[in-house]
């Protein structure tokens, strides 16, 4: 969109910035009945954040659990009684119009792709510095908006804590969401040479698409059942228990749980977690529960692996910000299919 006329007083900007913006916001905890579309103020420019003009977003189960507010614990840290942050939204790329005090390694104009802590559901976001790298020349926005979030969560789960290697047989329970599908991708490039995808009966083409040798439908087959020996097991569901999942791993395999169950309001999956922990320690199994967090490393690789072609999101459909309701909601259904791209103003594609 173009910039209106408005001249900051800050020196490290591109000059002109809105003094106001459209943006996604939720002004309360709930069902994404409480998310609106309103004109707020432009975020500042302050000391080791960019103002980024946001180009490319995505939705993930992350905005879902911080929106509900849920599991409650969450709300300790986003805000007790009501969000900290106005508007949603963790994934970002974009250009940047501003560098705030402290920052190194980056330049107005430059094309960047990170994590935000919320805001990106908006047309210009506030992202710390840290937290996000330049691009390549040449990758689409609307690529890059789709993958920091899910590809850092499996590239993390599967090369930090899964330790993956070529010649590796990995297993990965919901290969059809954003998480899954760049995990099925990921185990590819990083030589895993069986890769099974556990997935509903209608994501299974894309699935093997993807790159994944085996696909087990979960509606008609049990992947316990089906058998097979694994090194790695990602499991983004946690709806089997260490005992079932015991007759499937191999000598010195690592299982490691993003998420499970949501039986608890307080702390969800946690229990679930500690559990499957105990049931493995002093076994051969290790057992590796993480929370993913962005680094310039890991996320320079994403871009690289973007560049080359390597690592494609699989995106299901783009949709404005009028459409990020319709987003969250298919991720809060369980039923999602890989992305949902965000394009809060249009965004010009390809970087350059």
């Amino acid at each position: 969109m173009p910039i209106p006329p408005h001249t900051s007083s800050n020196p490290s900007t591109a000059g002109a910035i809105p003094e106001t913006m459209t943006a996604v916001t939720a002004r309360r905890y709930g069902d994404t009945d409480v998310l609106a579309i309103e004109t707020i103020p432009t975020p500042a420019v302050t000391p080791g954040k960019l103002l980024v003009q946001v180009l490319g977003s995505s939705a993930n189960a992350l905005d879902w659990r911080i929106l509900s507010g849920t599991p409650l614990f969450v709300r300790l840290v986003m805000g007790l009684r009501k969000p900290k942050r106005l508007s949603p939204g963790a994934d970002v790329a974009g250009r940047v119009l501003a560098v705030g005090e402290g920052v190194t390694g980056f330049a107005i104009g430059d094309a960047v792709f990170g994590e935000a802590a919320g805001g990106a559901f908006s047309e210009y976001a506030s992202v710390t510095a840290k937290n996000c790298v330049v691009l390549p020349a040449r990758i689409d926005f609307v690529a890059a908006g789709a993958t920091p979030v899910a590809g850092l969560t499996a590239l993390q789960g599967l090369r930090r804590e899964g330790a993956v290697q070529p010649g590796d047989r990995v297993l990965i329970n919901g290969a059809a969401g954003g998480v899954g599908t760049f995990a099925v991708q990921l185990a590819r490039i990083l030589g895993a040479t069986e890769i099974t995808a556990v997935c509903s009966g209608r994501n299974v083409e894309q699935s093997r698409a993807l790159g994944a040798t085996r696909v087990i439908d979960y509606e008609t087959e049990d992947y316990i059942a089906a058998g097979g020996q694994y090194d790695v097991v990602f499991d983004l569901m946690g709806n089997r228990t260490a005992g079932e999942l015991r007759s499937i791993l191999a000598p010195g395999a690592r299982v490691v749980g993003v998420s499970g169950p949501m039986t608890n309001r307080w702390v969800g999956p946690v229990f679930h977690l500690m559990r499957m922990g105990r049931a493995f320690k002093g076994t051969d199994v290790s057992f590796h529960q993480f929370t993913a967090a962005p680094t310039p490393d890991d996320l320079n690789y994403l871009a690289e692996l973007l560049a080359s072609g390597e690592l494609v999101p699989a995106i299901e459909r783009v949709v404005g910000l009028d459409g990020v309701v319709d987003a969250i909601d298919q991720i809060a259904s369980s039923h999602g299919r890989g992305k949902v791209a965000v394009v809060p103003s249009g965004a010009p594609n390809p970087a350059e």
